[in-house]
């Protein structure tokens, strides 16, 4: 009979009529929800010019629950830029660096715009955190984008 000490402490036993240690497991996590992925994913500013061109799939949704999880800023960095990468498509830097340009406007529901803004050498949403759906005006309504959060 083998017999085999992992890092974590447990004894692994090679035999299979035994019980598995806890060490063999794995954690399954549920994906956040799309409004809150939505909204922690967009408030934070991402290096690069990109607007979004598809929703977020469960596995990016997961991601993002283990990005709100996460122990340290590089972590969750790395998590949350994954699935903005995913999710997105470059376009070309605006003329003028000095002054924000809209490049799109994300609608979730019928309570939240996101509008995205070329800022210098980042992409962000402003103002931080999202407007009420009732208070855009009619020039995001030109570059609205409607999220199809249906599955399928």
């Amino acid at each position: 009979m083998k017999a085999r000490l992992h890092a974590d402490g447990w004894l692994d036993i090679s035999d299979r009529r035994r019980v598995r240690t806890p060490g063999n497991w794995s954690v399954q996590v549920e994906p956040a929800d799309e409004a809150e992925a939505l909204a922690f994913l967009l408030s934070h500013a991402f290096p690069g010019h990109r607007r979004v061109v598809k929703r977020m799939s469960a596995g990016d949704r997961r991601k993002i629950k283990l990005a709100m999880w996460a122990d340290s800023v590089s972590e969750r960095m790395a998590l949350v830029d994954r699935v903005w990468r995913n999710i997105t498509e470059p376009v070309n830097p605006p003329d003028d660096g000095g002054q924000p340009q809209l490049v799109q406007v994300i609608r979730y529901g019928d309570a939240w715009v996101y509008p995205l803004y070329l800022d210098g050498s980042v992409t962000r949403v402003l103002p931080h955190g999202g407007l009420p759906a009732p208070v855009r005006d009619k020039a995001l309504r030109r570059r609205e984008l409607q999220l199809d959060l249906s599955e399928g």
